[in-house]
């Protein structure tokens, strides 16, 4: 059964990435939650996609106390979660300006579940950065990693295989069922990102992906019941 998670929780119904958006994805049907880790100046892991704030601050220029009370740490964001799936991406991209090549982001989160008493298959890390990836599973190969690609998916593939990744993230319009079998040979799980609309959704689903990581966790647990 294709799983669905909520991209920064529910979205469309709640200001991503923040507490009640998680706990409104379980309501609306997800089965896991897909949310973006970064680290302050102090070194505590925060939720936040962006590098900066919508005022233009940096969020890793400022420590925890400095930003907005909005912006949940990473153990209350999990918190939030409740029992789903949680799927962590590791903001650490040669692009933003707090690119780390000391790679803390992955000992912080791995300090945050060492806390935790669950099964490391609730767990799935992701990250644009091979690097940053790959240093997770290095510590932690016990929980499972994706590889997140938004362009050249042959390439993706064969990173995640390469490096013993469990799955590939490719961008939803990347994919295709030749791609998609050829993962499944390999034993890599397939889940696209961000697909939101019912065609796309229903196509995919039909197609056998493991997950869809969508805006519209409703929308998209609406197609897949439909297609049970």
């Amino acid at each position: 059964m294709t799983l669905i998670f909520a991209h920064r929780g529910a979205r469309l119904t709640a200001p991503e990435n923040t507490e009640v958006a998680f706990q409104l994805a379980g309501e609306l049907g997800a089965d896991g939650i897909e949310l973006d880790v970064r680290l302050t100046a102090d070194g505590a892991a925060v939720i936040h996609h962006d590098p900066h704030l919508a005022d233009g601050r940096e969020v890793h220029a400022l420590d925890l106390c400095s930003l907005p009370h909005a912006i949940p740490t990473l153990h209350a964001g999990l918190d939030a979660c409740g029992s789903l799936t949680v799927n962590i991406e590791l903001k650490n991209s040669r692009h933003d300006p707090a690119y780390d090549s000391d790679l803390a982001v992955v000992h912080r989160v791995i300090e945050e579940l060492d806390t935790r008493a669950d099964e490391p298959s609730r767990w799935l890390v992701s990250s644009f950065d091979l690097a940053t990836l790959n240093e997770f599973h290095r510590l932690r190969p016990e929980i499972p990693t994706a590889f997140l690609t938004s362009r050249k998916p042959e390439a993706g593939l064969s990173s995640a295989v390469e490096h013993a990744h469990s799955a590939w993230h490719p961008g939803w319009e990347h994919l295709t069922p030749e791609l998609l079998l050829a993962a499944h040979d390999l034993g890599i799980r397939v889940n696209v990102w961000t697909c939101n609309e019912p065609d796309d959704l229903e196509r995919l689903i039909s197609w056998g992906v493991d997950a869809v990581i969508t805006d519209a966790p409703d929308i998209a647990r609406s197609v897949r019941d439909r297609l049970r």
